[in-house]
């Protein structure tokens, strides 16, 4: 029998989302790969994509604001400090916040996926 290559052999595929240009600095897309939805989003020329719906209640989470939040753990002595300004995803449906870059919800133990992103050739695409 033969043997079928592992996932992370395999190749990847690339979807293009749009054309530099048409994707400035503070925007954002959502972009249908099958029946995924995808939010990308470009903070600063620096692209980032993830799972586009909030397990909650299926929220498009490319409606969501972005801001930044109050952590309070042993890395910040136990005090308040306000972190991640311009990372922290608001779910538009009911506020849940997720960290873009990590897709890892704030106080809760599950993260939404995320994907990587390419520009080539003046494409920003999506590495699947």
């Amino acid at each position: 029998m033969p043997q079928q290559p592992s996932p992370s052999s395999r190749s990847k595929r690339k979807i293009t989302v749009a054309a530099v240009e048409d994707f400035p600095p503070g925007t954002r897309m959502e972009v249908q790969v099958g029946r995924a939805v995808i939010a990308v989003f470009n903070i600063d020329g620096e692209y980032y994509a993830l799972y586009g719906r909030c397990p909650h209640q299926s929220a498009p989470l490319s409606r969501g604001r972005l801001q930044g939040t109050v952590i309070c753990n042993a890395e910040t002595g136990w005090e308040t400090e306000w972190a991640y300004d311009g990372e922290v995803l608001v779910c538009p449906g009911h506020g849940m916040e997720y960290h873009l870059k990590s897709g890892k919800a704030f106080g809760y133990t599950f993260k939404l996926r995320t994907y990587e992103v390419v520009v080539e050739e003046g494409q920003v695409k999506l590495v699947m």
